[in-house]
């Protein structure tokens, strides 16, 4: 049975300098929750809804090649710009990810934060995320799901349930693998 989840706002490309910024970057190093995925040099990696690129460009140093979707186009402008920056090469790509202009089993790794629960029509971007993906590849979903007393509601994610996400997720042919606390994030696993 589907949840009853729906789609919150999407993000305001004006508050940019909340997703990415030196004192985000000194208290949530965006090289932490990466490596905790193991990515290997020749790994491609999608960072769906990159936003200003704030673990796109870490991914880029860590991945063989990585590529940042975002409905924003000026969302994926200040993504380039962060990664020209840092010296990486990134792949920015527009889309709501319905229609990803990516090949069949191309992609090691998708990575989403604080993402899904913006994304409107799940079954159709999750079937895109089946169909992107490699057969020994891997979903890394990353959901506010405990509350935060020190980040004001405005700048902070929506507490997502995370049985809700493993329900859609599995919903869409996914293999739920484990689940990794976060702070207040759980890092939700998914495989073929």
């Amino acid at each position: 049975m589907a949840s009853a989840h729906h789609a919150h706002k999407r993000f305001s490309d004006k508050l940019a300098f909340v997703l990415n910024n030196p004192i985000k970057r000194w208290f949530y190093p965006p090289e932490r929750l990466i490596a905790k995925f193991k990515i290997r040099p020749s790994d491609v990696v999608v960072d769906f809804g990159c936003g200003p690129g704030f673990y796109l460009t870490p991914l880029a140093k860590a991945a063989g090649r990585a590529i940042g979707i975002d409905v924003s186009t000026r969302m994926l402008e200040r993504a380039a710009s962060q990664a020209k920056k840092n010296k990486v090469t990134v792949e920015p790509m527009q889309s709501n990810g319905t229609d990803i202009k990516l090949p069949d089993a191309c992609v090691d790794l998708i990575f989403l934060v604080h993402v899904l629960h913006e994304v409107e029509d799940k079954p159709t971007v999750l079937g895109e995320f089946r169909r992107i993906l490699k057969p020994d590849g891997r979903v890394a979903i990353v959901e506010k799901t405990r509350p935060d007393r020190l980040l004001p509601s405005a700048f902070s994610p929506p507490i997502v349930d995370e049985n809700e996400v493993v329900e859609d997720v599995q919903l869409a042919g996914f293999a739920f693998r484990k689940t990794i606390p976060n702070g207040k994030d759980s890092i939700i696993m998914f495989g073929m």
